[in-house]
């Protein structure tokens, strides 16, 4: 599995540089437009130190957080460089064959066109920048029946996706964490992904400074996620976590709120691709329950779900999605799992993904927004 890995990503590095290729080829056109005279090696030079950026940060970490900065923010430019220029290159070639367009045919390779594109992307980058760093709440009222819990209603707080790392800014995600504390949940419940990549000190003390401004009235709970599993960190994030009062679940059960309901959390869904074998079926972590309590699990990935309703799951809460993050990556979220974000009531089971409040690769946002999960959760006996 680790050599067809390394295969697969060398593919996607290959594909990349080539598609950079040819976005740097119609972005030099655009240069020399504008300015005639620009020599071609200057801009090649920029334009790979710019657009490798990011990779060469993921490969040898850079000490350079600018250069860091601004290549993440060039993966989400080179994406939509990529779909314009090739929605041109497609129109000027239809029109060449067939001239559906004969009144814009002396536009294609114009300066106006291709400002327009740069002015397109541009606008893009700084809506979803803000779009990312502000998060907003998002509320959902969720009704457990058929228990025989003394309790009439909760209130839950659940987050996912912080994706801290040490060369971007966390600050938002500070803010963030006063904002959910302030909201006073009995409960906080994190669906992993706390760290981009690997556990080091500035990533440490970047999570001590979100982790230890929130507090909940009977504690926080969370399980780890993919990124977690894939930098080789679950055992380390594991016991950081429990060093800032987290309760991680890690395809185990607990009781909370005096015994009044459980939490269950599971293994990440690919977690076996490091830590080998399969996580444990549900319905072994769930042994000896009663099923009269109510019951939350807490899982990365919207995945299994038909296995959490057999379980006898009340209400299931992942992250993961993003909820596709750029547009139009959403079509692949919603063909790989049952939603990408929202609520999912099927009597008894209720399934709520989260956006995310934190961004993975470009920090910016075109499909969805940061967002923090406010859950009325009440329980009628009847």
């Amino acid at each position: 599995m680790g050599w067809a890995l390394k295969f697969f990503g060398s593919m996607i590095f290959v594909i990349y540089l080539l598609l950079n290729y040819y976005v740097g080829l119609r972005s030099l056109q655009a240069f020399k437009a504008y300015c005639p005279s620009s020599k071609p090696l200057i801009f090649w030079i920029v334009f790979i130190v710019i657009s490798m950026g990011y990779i060469w940060d993921r490969v040898f970490p850079l000490k350079f957080s600018l250069l860091k900065m601004v290549g993440s923010y060039w993966i989400a430019a080179f994406f939509y460089l990529l779909i314009f220029y090739f929605l041109l290159d497609v129109l000027e070639l239809s029109n060449s064959t067939a001239k559906l367009f004969p009144l814009l045919e002396p536009y294609w390779q114009s300066k106006k066109i291709y400002l327009l594109v740069l002015l397109l992307t541009t606008v893009i980058i700084i809506i979803g920048s803000w779009l990312a760093h502000n998060p907003y709440i998002v509320k959902y009222g969720v009704q457990i029946n058929n228990k025989s819990t003394d309790l009439q209603n909760i209130k839950l707080v659940m987050i996912s996706d912080l994706h801290v790392e040490t060369s971007s800014s966390s600050r938002y995600l500070e803010k963030a964490a006063d904002k959910i504390t302030s909201l006073h949940p009995d409960l906080i419940l994190i669906a992993g992904d706390f760290a981009e990549g690997t556990l080091d000190p500035v990533t440490k003390d970047k999570l001590s400074q979100i982790l230890s401004k929130l507090h909940a009235r009977y504690g926080i709970y969370a399980v780890l996620g993919n990124h977690e599993y894939y930098g080789g960190e679950s055992d380390g994030i594991t016991e950081f976590l429990y060093s800032q009062d987290l309760t991680v679940l890690r395809d185990e059960l607990t009781e909370s709120i005096g015994g009044k309901i459980y939490i269950a959390g599971r293994h990440d869904y690919d977690s076996g691709r490091v830590l080998g074998g399969k996580r444990k079926p549900l319905a072994e972590i769930l042994t000896g329950t009663d099923p009269s309590k109510p019951l939350i699990l807490l899982d990365h990935q919207p995945r299994d779900i038909s296995e959490a309703k057999q379980a006898g799951v009340d209400l299931m809460l992942s992250g993961h999605t993003h909820g596709g993050q750029l547009f139009p990556l959403q079509l692949t979220t919603k063909s790989l799992f049952i939603i990408d974000r929202g609520i999912l009531q099927e009597e008894p089971f209720h399934l709520i993904v989260s956006t995310g409040l934190g961004v993975w690769g470009p920090p910016i946002r075109t499909n969805s927004r940061s967002e923090i999960v406010e859950i009325d959760l009440t329980f009628d006996k009847n």
